[in-house]
């Protein structure tokens, strides 16, 4: 499922005198099935951005189309409670969208709001809850009582419990060892694999670089750049002007090129590096 932005603007407490201006004339495609990272530096409105898809917030002014559904800033809120199944988002934050008093009660949540008998939403609290690592003990528990990225995981099983073509992360990873986000990482690319679309909010260079096939790349309210991950690393002034960090595997082989190498800044695997080193020397 497609998503088109075509000149939105979003202005936060529009015609006050706290007013600020956080989209600014956005024009964007994100292809059906792409993987796609969002970034840039803190303020430059991708979380902003990340919520007129599924319609937290309506546009100031211009439109936005994901598949028969046009978001506008005249939407009435109940026409568009369909988009919020097609399109989850897991919060930064977890704890903003745990409220109930059991896991099991959290994840049914969505599913029952939808139209699912709550025997069936349950058998699917307990597939989504495995999906994302944890084992059905947890499910009578309070989610306040979990350690932060436990508490992600379940805002998480959530949104996948509601089956969402797409699905909208933003640092999905933040509180999780390595080893737990590698796991949530892949899973997220298994999903993409079965055709869904992923948008990803990261800071996180290297995740991007393994696991995203386009970067868009965002800056005082605009879309600056949106492209292949492999073409946006090259530019590496450019990076570096907004703040954004190189993945390390990319500023390696830079160091390397500066010393008389001459490898290929796009590749992304290290076995591959290091053959391509022994090679030259």
């Amino acid at each position: 499922m497609s998503i088109t932005f075509k000149k939105v603007e979003h202005v936060y407490s529009e015609n006050t005198p706290f007013s600020y201006h956080a989209l600014k004339g956005v024009d964007l495609n994100i292809k059906t099935g792409s993987m796609t990272a969002l970034i840039g530096h803190t303020g430059s409105g991708k979380s902003t951005l990340i919520q007129h898809i599924n319609a937290l917030l309506l546009p100031t002014s211009g439109e936005i189309q994901i598949e028969d559904v046009m978001i506008t800033a005249t939407n009435k809120p109940e026409s568009l409670k369909p988009l919020r199944k097609k399109a989850g988002l897991v919060f930064q934050f977890p704890e903003y969208q745990l409220f109930e008093e059991t896991i099991l009660k959290d994840i049914i949540f969505g599913p029952k709001n939808f139209g699912i008998e709550e025997s069936e939403a349950e058998i699917i609290a307990k597939k989504v809850l495995k999906l994302v690592g944890l084992d059905e003990s947890y499910l009578e528990k309070s989610p306040f009582d979990l350690s932060g990225g436990q508490k992600r995981r379940v805002a998480i099983a959530g949104i996948l419990a509601m089956d969402p073509d797409i699905l909208i992360l933003d640092e999905p990873t933040a509180g999780l060892d390595p080893q737990g986000a590698k796991e949530m990482l892949n899973l997220f690319k298994k999903i993409n694999r079965s055709g869904k679309t992923i948008i990803i909010v990261s800071h996180d260079m290297n995740q991007v670089l393994e696991y995203c096939d386009d970067v868009i790349v965002m800056s005082n309210g605009k879309v600056e750049r949106h492209e292949s991950v492999d073409e946006i690393f090259k530019e590496t002034e450019y990076l570096s002007s907004l703040s954004i960090d190189l993945p390390t595997i990319t500023s390696f082989i830079l160091q390397l090129n500066k010393h008389g190498f001459k490898i290929d800044s796009s590749i992304k695997d290290v076995d591959q590096l290091v053959k391509e080193i022994g090679g030259q020397l």
